[in-house]
């Protein structure tokens, strides 16, 4: 009987109250049948964000979560000195919370796209803190409300699962994996297998280091390119949790296919290609 039953049951006690057990958290699988938003939900609730009390305000919110693949700590930590609106670009500390995991934090500079640049320019004109996100009390956004914002939004959108910002941030990561992995021409199986190849003890002589050496070279240096660009951008430490956004583009789009070469929200060219002077980490 863990502490928390054990005060529970003296309450009661004391109370004269029958005795309760607290009641368990919802397992996700019963809240939502997955954890990102296909590119229609994603346009649809930045629509309804439109609608709110602070529209370009929360509009914003919804697009960097996306575009910029923010974790929400990420997102109501940024500072209007963090944008530089000649160069198009913003400055993004990620890893805030990994210090006690001894992760350095990670600092970026990213590209914003165009309609990022328009809702921030907006938000600037109406700008009372040095933060980019406050709250009406012109402090800076809590966590709390930031979720509120966003689910909020995903019920207005009339989506049938309850939104909050990390599928908003999953969305984006896998849809930039969706575009860095579409030339490379790879089905799912043999990303994991490249994955698992070098990743785990595979003898050189099973059926799968077979299928392995069938694939090209030039294929299987792309995919750990891929690897290693995904984890600069995002900032994430271990190629272990890497993996599962990269591989998350089958997710978004089954088999890499019918994938929007206009879509409004795209990456820009030097976004895709971030991290690609860095040197590669080995896996």
């Amino acid at each position: 009987m863990n502490n928390w039953v054990k005060r529970t049951n003296c309450i009661s006690i004391i109370l004269n109250l029958p005795n309760s057990l607290p009641p368990r958290k919802t397992p996700f699988l019963d809240r939502r049948e997955r954890e990102f938003l296909y590119l229609e939900e994603v346009d649809a609730l930045i629509a309804t964000t439109k609608n709110t009390r602070s529209p370009i305000r929360n509009s914003a919110i919804a697009l960097l979560l996306f575009c910029q693949s923010l974790q929400p700590i990420e997102l109501y930590w940024l500072r209007w000195t963090d944008v530089n609106f000649t160069q198009k670009t913003i400055t993004v500390v990620r890893n805030r919370k990994s210090v006690r995991h001894q992760f350095l934090p990670v600092i970026n500079l990213q590209a914003l796209c165009l309609p990022e640049v328009e809702l921030l320019e907006q938000l600037k004109e109406q700008r009372t803190t040095e933060w980019i996100f406050a709250s009406e009390r012109q402090q800076r956004l809590s966590d709390r409300s930031l979720h509120h914002i966003v689910q909020q939004a995903g019920k207005a959108a009339s989506l049938d699962f309850p939104v909050h910002p990390y599928m908003l941030r999953k969305s984006g990561l896998y849809y930039r994996a969706t575009l860095l992995l579409q030339p490379l021409n790879l089905s799912l199986h043999q990303c994991c297998l490249i994955w698992n190849w070098h990743t785990q003890n595979i003898s050189r002589f099973s059926y799968s280091a077979v299928e392995y050496r069938a694939i090209d070279p030039e294929q299987i240096e792309g995919f750990l390119v891929v690897l290693s660009q995904i984890k600069a951008f995002s900032g994430i430490q271990l190629f272990e949790n890497v993996i599962d956004y990269v591989l998350g583009a089958y997710l978004l789009f089954p088999q890499l296919k019918h994938i929007p070469q206009d879509y409004w929200l795209a990456p820009l060219d030097s976004q895709i290609n971030f991290a690609e002077n860095t040197t590669k980490n080995k896996i």
